[in-house]
């Protein structure tokens, strides 16, 4: 039901836009208000134009599916991206010598009328959601981890109040209390506990739960870990009902539902206006390095073949986005079989299993160049956290709280971790280096990506590999 809402939403977009092209052409061109008309074609620039709010919408976030929207935020998101895109229009079709014509002011009267069709188109769109949620439909099924008071005052208030669009499968909680005020079973308004929360990934996939949320009493650090742990890369979102102090000094967004304050924990990490153009910048420099490696292959692989047996590539098992395994390919900085005693192990300073040429390459993060076929392939970005091996991940996972979030956006050739701190050797520089993973995840942009791309060019300059 929710893809539908997504469908209608654009459905009224094109509408309204197109509605308003055919208004405002005929006003420009039909009404005679102007004394110069200018013939303009009708359908071309209908679909173009189209096409261009349809893409601005998007970039302005407007077809994600929201938790609490209200009609107002709808308008007010709708003025926003409006005058957005009037304005890019004005400037890319203005007249230097004549900024102000009455011609040219008819993109403000177009914009306007955008404004009214597609806000209301979306006001009712939205309505009619609230209607049919009332209904039951279009929910979103959830899980209450929590069987306490806090928990069923929840539940008390999405039971009674379906327009927020959740419908409560039941409860996960590891030891039911016998309150006076509730069923012995443990139910609560028809809704049981399932299980404990070693059950919730079961539970998660079984129901086809979208959304978990935590409903914690007092401090629950180490059960709150716990729940974000068992859960893994299963694709579900994670809300937990703020504490007052996270609400005083203003850690946190949250939506209240009727007293109750909900923020989201570890929610689409990466907007998705940042995702189109950190993509295509992938693509585009990924596309150009791989040319140039092509080209300069020959010397490198005569270089490396020199200098000790085995092949010009390494190729290793790594762990990617969501936990799945792809091939990251390097050139080749170690002797052969390197690791065949040892098994994997960390890199070491002055490591005796790294060949003269590999060290040269690894000084200046050469070897690391061919990852840009891995780019290509969208297996890696060119900035993120580095991809580690599974034997790596399985240890970490449960040594290092929240690692998995690192699993949630695509692995880079470089990183926040890899300009801000020196190589792996203990565990703690292992935790040290994930919490610069977890800063990028959480505070990731374009300008954010472009510094670390600089930092990495300036140390490879410098030579501080490894």
């Amino acid at each position: 039901m929710n893809y539908i809402v997504v469908i209608l939403l654009l459905l009224v977009d094109i509408f309204g836009t197109g509605l308003a092209w055919w208004l405002a052409h005929n006003l420009r061109v039909e009404s005679g208000y102007f004394e110069n008309p200018i013939p303009i074609e009708m359908l071309g620039p209908l679909i173009w134009l189209a096409l261009f709010w349809v893409i601005l919408f998007i970039l302005q976030g407007m077809y994600r599916l929201q938790i609490a929207l209200s009609r107002f935020d709808e308008i007010a998101r709708c003025f926003k991206a409006v005058f957005i895109g009037s304005l890019i229009i004005y400037i890319t079709t203005m007249d230097i010598n004549d900024p102000i014509s009455p011609g040219k002011m008819i993109v403000f009267y177009y914009g306007f009328l955008i404004f009214v069709f597609v806000s209301s188109g979306r006001v009712g769109v939205r309505i009619l959601q609230r209607i049919l949620r009332r209904r039951g439909i279009g929910l979103w099924n959830a899980i209450i981890v929590g069987y306490n008071e806090v928990g069923r005052k929840l539940h008390n208030q999405l039971h009674y109040f379906p327009v927020w669009g959740f419908n409560v499968i039941g409860f996960v909680e590891d030891s039911v209390p016998q309150d006076v005020d509730i069923l012995p079973n443990g139910e609560y308004l028809g809704k049981k506990v399932l299980g404990g929360i070693t059950d919730l990934p079961k539970i998660i996939v079984s129901e086809h739960v979208q959304f978990v949320l935590v409903a914690p009493e007092r401090q629950a650090y180490d059960s709150l870990m716990q729940v974000f742990g068992s859960c893994k890369f299963l694709r579900v979102r994670f809300m937990i009902v703020a504490n007052f102090y996270q609400m005083v000094v203003g850690l946190v967004r949250t939506v209240e539902i009727h007293g109750l304050p909900l923020v989201e924990v570890m929610p689409q990490l990466v907007p998705i206006s940042v995702r189109l153009i950190k993509r295509t910048t992938d693509i585009i420099i990924g596309f150009a390095v791989s040319v140039f490696l092509v080209m300069i292959y020959p010397l490198m692989a005569l270089l490396i073949k020199l200098d000790s047996p085995g092949s010009v590539f390494y190729v290793q098992k790594r762990i990617g986005k969501w936990g799945k395994e792809f091939k990251v390919i390097k050139f080749r900085s170690m002797y052969k079989d390197a690791e065949k005693q040892s098994g994997a192990v960390w890199a070491q300073k002055d490591d005796p299993r790294v060949t003269r040429i590999g060290r040269l390459l690894r000084n200046n993060h050469l070897d690391e160049f061919p990852q840009f076929f891995n780019v290509l392939m969208g297996q890696m970005s060119m900035v993120g956290p580095r991809p580690e091996r599974r034997e790596f991940v399985e240890q970490f996972r449960t040594q290092i709280p929240l690692y998995e979030r690192r699993l949630r956006i695509r692995p880079g050739i470089t990183g926040w971790a890899q300009v801000r701190h020196k190589y792996d050797e203990t565990l703690e520089d292992v935790i040290d280096k994930t919490k610069y993973d977890l800063f990028y995840i959480d505070h990731i942009s374009l300008a954010l990506d472009m510094k670390i791309i600089v930092a990495t060019i300036l140390k490879m300059l410098s030579g501080g590999g490894r």
